[in-house]
């Protein structure tokens, strides 16, 4: 008797288990989020060492001078897929290993809100047009004071075929790769620390993420506006689609202005117009979000953590954090002694 009990208690305990490992979250936690930032900072460094060394070995092989190679064309836009092919792999690593239903986490729906569909388009209107000024005025302050930055696009832009392939890899995958990683994973994580919070932390790390003086202070503006986006539409298509216009347009911009390019001039109405067009964007965006955009569809979570878990220190994001403030210090003390 005390056998057969034994037996069936062990065949409940393991048939538990089996359903365990079958049932997937809906959603994303802050350690996913955590993780998710550890991964989406680090794992460009890996692939890129891996990359350079596979140059290296097919250059040897084939005799091939590899002196210059960081100028080649060729070189550069495979070195582009870097980024985007690290995101990929972040995200499908997460979902894999904690069981997650991405459709769901991310709100992908087939139909598209037009109401929301127009708001994005005109939030990223705000962004670029709104905020560039205010960027071009951030740059002059710092190369005033001796910052030695790189401000061109990777590509050159000279034909139209270099600006397709442009479009692709700095517009098309970007907004999606990142979207799925920083709206989708770790933003959609981090509000279990509340929606605010994880707006302006998720901002911040997106910010970070970009490990450059200079972009420093566009990516946390845009940041803050995907993921009030995601947080109001919960859908990531429509922060996918505003990222995408955002890049483009900077694209489109560089390409139709690249021979007539003409620094920010630092004087009292240029440093005075970028300012107040600038407050004009947020009090803009502020105006969108609460009027147009005012009902949040929260999402419960389906899964909570255990109520000791809330407050439990996130490891991984604070490794994420600490290595990416010291690459940012690093490049900041790099732009001062170039």
């Amino acid at each position: 008797m005390f056998y057969l009990t034994y037996v069936y208690l062990l065949a409940l305990f393991n048939l538990f288990s089996i359903i365990k490992t079958m049932i997937k979250k809906s959603n994303y936690d802050k350690y996913d989020a955590g993780q998710g930032f550890l991964f989406a900072f680090f794992m460009p460094f890996v692939i890129s060492l891996v990359y350079m060394f596979v140059v290296y070995i097919v250059g040897t092989i084939f005799n091939v001078n590899l002196e210059n190679i960081s100028e080649n064309s060729v070189y550069i836009a495979f070195a582009s897929l870097v980024s985007p092919i690290s995101f990929v792999l972040t995200f499908v690593i997460i979902n894999k290993t904690q069981r997650v239903d991405y459709v769901s986490a991310l709100g992908v729906k087939s139909k598209i809100n037009l109401k929301y569909l127009l708001v994005t388009i005109v939030l990223s209107l705000v962004c670029v047009f709104g905020m560039s000024n205010f960027v071009n005025l951030f740059d002059a302050l710092i190369a005033k004071i001796g910052f030695v930055g790189s401000y061109s696009l990777p590509l050159p832009l000279d034909n139209f075929g270099y600006l397709v392939l442009n479009l692709f890899l700095l517009a098309v995958l970007p907004s999606i790769c990142e979207e799925l990683v920083f709206r989708g994973v770790i933003f959609s994580g981090l509000k279990q620390y509340g929606d605010m919070k994880a707006v302006f932390l998720s901002a911040t790390l997106f910010m970070l993420v970009h490990s450059s003086v200079e972009q420093t202070v566009y990516p946390f503006f845009v940041g803050v506006v995907l993921a009030l986006l995601m947080l109001r539409t919960n859908n990531i298509i429509y922060p996918i689609i505003l990222h995408f216009l955002n890049n483009a347009i900077v694209v489109i911009m560089n390409y139709v202005s690249q021979n007539n390019g003409v620094g920010f001039i630092l004087n009292t109405y240029n440093i005075l117009f970028a300012i107040l067009l600038a407050i004009l964007s947020v009090l803009c965006v502020i105006i969108i979000f609460k009027l147009l955009l005012k009902k949040i569809n929260k999402t419960k979570y389906t899964q909570q953590l255990p109520k000791e878990n809330y407050s439990s220190p996130n490891t991984l994001l604070y490794v994420g954090i600490i290595g990416a403030i010291i690459i940012w210090i690093f490049d900041l003390i790099s732009g001062f002694v170039a």
